[in-house]
């Protein structure tokens, strides 16, 4: 038995070297798989580590953020206009106060939409107006809600309630709201009686802020004689005037100066009368200015006057079954040359153009189809470097001529142009016959380009009636003629279009012919400013014109070019996976 005990222990010493040499080898084996699995999960404990220090330094500055929001207002302002921004030229009037500004805003709370939103536009409007016055300004907004005082207090200021329809319950009912404001400065009040809308918002406040501050608005001239478009032609763009100048028809004849306080003047070229075309009467010329007015108006840029010149030198008149366009004259070509300005005898036609409404007979109905018509230019070459031009999209011209420049530089004048036609324009010489035919017209007709069509003259003027007889009004009633001329002016502008027929109502132009008119006044008057609130709500200026060949390439690209592209992406795809199998 012993023997048998010392055999077995024998036995298991030499199987136990061999046991634990596996054991070892094992360990020795598995080592770095357990190394690597402590460190991937050290890794993740200490990615979920930073994950959650990184939200709670977001949050805490998210916090943070939220408590400075509360003290400091801040609002970043990504629109191209800046509309949710007050302009330098608002921020400008309101810190000319004087005295103290009360603003009310009559607005009913709980408004349906969109009527909601012009609430809190209004009252964001209104903390920048009261941030820029300095604490000059103040305002509330009160809710009459069916109080009677409150309503009849609304109406004291000429507030009147509207009907608002709103839908409650399934069903629509009429809601009696009020949308108006009234502004109380020295004495004075100035009321908006209905707040439609956010669109020049801005304008329309400034405007009745600078209306109450100054004693005074600046004065804007529109000449008068025969034949020649007074205030009552120009209602439209008056709106836009009205607001911050004080436009008055100028009346020169029996010998009576134009009124110095006149920041600018506009001269309109006269108009033929309008008579009866049937019968093939022919329709007269028009009327050319007199040399009366011409002096007047010589005498007025000699004292430092700004003019604006609106010449149409063609008149359309009708003749059995057409239309013939023909070159004419104002009356003030000569003074212009005088000074450096010359307007051309030519009718212009333009490929970029606007389009007109022309009855088609269509079976028993008579229907309206959009043609173009090259005899209304579309000038979208304006000259933004200007900054009172600078959100003009573009201007329709009809029947224009150009000018030429040349005589500018020999006069001592800087010229800048101001409108210029597009890379297709086409010129007649004295008269055209014009045809509404809904084809246009080939391109062996507009063999020019880039005519200018407005321009900015500046510099001294030399009087065209230096060393000549001052013409006279013997009129009844005239006032005693002048005694001298004077020869030469002081620095100053003057502005040349070959157009005068844009602004005029009967014109019925789109709002960019008004609105760069309008313009035209703020950048005469030094008022560049009042133009970058008007254009804040214009339409967004239009794409850039191309040739037919890059339109026909455009196209194709459009058409072929997303399938391609699926077609390049799946193959390069393909090929990764390829790549990565083998």
């Amino acid at each position: 038995m012993a023997e048998e005990l010392e055999n077995k222990n024998e036995l298991q010493n030499e199987e136990t070297p061999e046991e634990t040499s596996e054991e070892e080898t094992t360990e020795e084996e598995s080592t770095p798989e357990d190394e690597r699995l402590t460190k991937r999960k050290k890794k993740t404990e200490s990615r979920r580590q930073q994950a959650v220090i990184q939200i709670l330094l977001v949050a805490g500055i998210l916090v943070v953020l939220n408590i400075i929001a509360l003290q400091v207002f801040f609002r970043w302002d990504l629109t191209p206009n800046k509309i949710y921004t007050l302009s330098d030229a608002s921020k400008s009037i309101v810190n000319k106060l004087d005295d103290k500004l009360v603003v009310k805003a009559y607005f009913t709370d709980n408004l349906p939409a969109p009527y909601n939103n012009n609430r809190r536009y209004l009252q964001e409007l209104l903390d920048d107006y009261r941030n820029a016055s300095g604490g000059k300004m103040s305002y509330e907004i009160i809710s009459p809600s069916d109080e009677t005082e409150l309503e009849n207090e609304a109406q004291k200021y000429g507030i009147q309630p509207v009907q608002v329809q709103t839908v409650q319950n399934d069903r629509a009912e009429a809601l009696k709201a009020y949308m108006g404001m009234v502004l109380l400065y020295s004495g004075k009040q100035e009321t908006i009686p209905f707040i439609g809308s956010t669109e020049n918002l801005e304008y329309e406040i400034t405007g009745v802020i600078n209306r109450l501050v100054q004693p005074e608005l600046k004065k804007v001239g529109v000449l008068s004689g025969p034949g020649m478009p007074d205030v009552s032609k120009i209602t439209k763009v008056n709106q836009y005037l009205s607001k911050f100048y004080n436009v008055t028809n100028i009346d020169a004849s029996k010998n009576n100066p134009i009124p110095a306080d006149i920041r600018t003047l506009l001269v309109f070229s006269p108009k033929a009368p309008q008579q009866n075309q049937m019968m093939g009467q022919q329709q007269a010329p028009p009327e050319v200015v007199p040399e009366n007015l011409k002096f007047a108006i010589d005498q007025f840029i000699m004292g430092g006057g700004k003019v604006i010149f609106l010449l149409s030198k063609v008149n359309v008149s009708s003749q059995q079954q057409f239309q013939i366009a023909q070159s004419v004259g104002t009356g003030l070509e000569d003074m212009l040359e005088s000074y450096g300005a010359k307007i051309t005898n030519n009718i212009l036609t333009d490929k970029e153009c606007a389009f007109i409404s022309v009855p088609v007979q269509q079976g028993p109905l008579q229907m309206y189809t959009q043609i173009p018509f090259p005899y209304y230019p579309k000038i979208v070459n304006i000259n933004r470097e200007i900054p009172s031009f600078a959100g003009i999209g573009q201007v329709f011209l009809g029947f224009s001529s150009d000018l030429d420049l040349s005589l500018a530089g020999p006069k001592g004048l800087k010229v800048t142009q101001l409108l210029t036609t597009s890379p297709k324009t086409g010129v007649a010489q004295d008269f055209a016959i014009v045809q509404a035919s809904g084809k246009m017209l080939p391109d062996t007709l507009f063999k020019f380009k880039d005519l200018p069509v407005g321009a900015i003259f500046e510099g001294t003027f030399q009087s065209f009636y230096k060393s000549k007889q001052i013409p006279l009004d013997t009129a009844a009633g005239s006032q005693p003629p002048p005694t001298g001329v004077k020869d030469q002016s002081p620095p100053t502008k003057i502005i040349l279009l070959g157009n005068g027929d844009f602004p005029q109502d009967e014109f019925r132009g789109p709002d960019e012919n008004l609105l760069f008119f309008a313009n035209l006044i703020d950048y005469m008057t030094d008022d560049a400013g009042l133009s970058a609130i008007r254009m804040k709500d214009a339409n967004p200026k239009p794409l850039d014109s191309m040739e037919d060949s890059t339109k026909t390439i455009v196209k194709y690209f459009m058409l072929a070019g997303p399938p391609l592209l699926v077609l390049v992406y799946g193959l390069f795809r393909w090929r990764k996976k390829k790549a990565a199998r083998n």
